[in-house]
């Protein structure tokens, strides 16, 4: 029971990783093909968030604000509390989104 309880927070983690990684690597060369490496670390979050049935943060957004999956809307929720705006998207507006700049993550 242990090891089932430990596994999705290790596969969150995982799919963070990715997901970080993976921005960061289109951040630096923009002509690399990043798309399937978000749909897929996104869509662990997902699975993941419906799953345990509970909403997921992903990350936190650069300057203020926070990524998170939620999952009775099954959708992606983005807060930005300074301007007190609040969106949300589907798993392909989102990664179209982050392919455009929009939402970074906050600098570890």
């Amino acid at each position: 029971m242990l090891l089932s309880e430990k596994q999705p927070v290790h596969q969150l983690a995982l799919a963070k990783e990715q997901l970080l990684s993976a921005l960061h690597q289109y951040k630096t060369k923009p002509y690399l093909p990043i798309w399937g490496e978000l749909f897929t670390a996104l869509r662990e979050f997902a699975k993941q968030g419906e799953r345990l049935q509970e909403n997921v943060l992903i990350y936190s957004v650069h300057p203020c604000g926070t990524l998170s999956y939620m999952y009775r809307e099954k959708q992606f929720f983005i807060d930005l509390p300074e301007p007190g705006i609040t969106i949300t998207l589907t798993l392909e507006q989102l990664i179209d989104a982050l392919l455009q700049g929009s939402f970074p993550p906050s600098p570890s």
